[in-house]
């Protein structure tokens, strides 16, 4: 999510004016119409559009938060290389800008630790989380809900890295936040599974069970709310969680997800 306090973010004196901003609300807005109605090609060739136009007007805040959203779209499409090219642009450029102690600059170093925690590159991917960690932390609301979703990534490469404790903590922190959000209860269901998939790595099948029931009861409450805004996203994060209801053995609340995600 986009919010316009990262794009209109105060710069100092010294820093170079852009020939003209970008409109990154409409350009989030369009990009959500492409992706609603699955167009993935129309979706690409507007953020390649908008990253160059970005570009030759030296908008700098404009072309991280494209760039942020070019790692999150090759991401989810598989195409590893060329998220991971945009992610290692973006990390030179919050440097080359001077934004790495800007919300804006965070952001991008956030969403290039996913890429590189989806491409297995655990141990960079928690030094970009800690780096973005520090600049929210300090300067956004302990409640706003792009801290509950830093934790949230932070926590799963912790997992990866074994580090249980810290990613308990971080998990629980996220929860906290997302419970209190809008629309929430989706993003706390995905926290969920992922705490059930930490207990089984850290004590076992059969010692974790009982934990692990509960938390999927707790994730399927939260993904069959009939409260939850039925759009795109709603459909990647059921389309997500599905699968580890299959690993548990619950093949039932499987199917029922499934049924819901192909009636929209």
């Amino acid at each position: 999510m986009i919010n316009r306090e990262d794009y209109e973010e105060p710069r100092c004196a010294l820093c170079m004016n852009p020939k003209e901003r970008i409109p990154v609300d409409r350009v989030i807005e369009k990009l959500d119409a492409y992706l609603e109605d699955n167009d993935l090609n129309g979706a690409e060739r507007h953020l390649k559009y908008w990253l160059s136009e970005a570009e030759v007007n030296k908008d700098e805040a404009g072309e991280l938060t494209v760039l942020g959203e070019l790692m999150g779209f090759m991401r989810k499409n598989g195409r590893m290389d060329e998220a991971l090219s945009y992610a290692e642009s973006a990390l030179g450029k919050v440097e080359k800008y001077g934004y790495s102690d800007t919300v804006t600059g965070a952001t991008a170093v956030l969403n290039a630790g996913t890429v590189f925690r989806s491409s297995g590159k655990c141990i960079q991917s928690a030094e970009c989380y800690e780096k973005a960690k520090k600049i929210y932390e300090e300067s956004l609301d302990p409640n706003d809900d792009r801290l509950g979703g830093l934790y949230n990534n932070y926590a799963s490469t912790l997992c990866e890295l074994e580090r249980y404790d810290e990613a308990i903590e971080k998990y629980d922190k996220a929860l906290k936040i997302m419970s209190r959000m809008p629309n929430g209860r989706i993003e706390c269901a995905v926290t969920y599974l992922n705490l059930a998939d930490l207990y089984v790595k850290r004590d076992g099948n059969e010692a974790s069970e009982s934990r692990t029931d509960e938390l999927l009861d707790k994730a399927y409450e939260c993904l069959t709310d009939p409260d939850n805004e039925k759009n795109a996203y709603y459909k990647f994060i059921l389309d997500k969680c599905i699968p580890a209801y299959d690993y548990f053995g619950q093949f039932i609340r499987s199917s029922e997800l499934k049924d819901i995600l192909h009636s929209y």
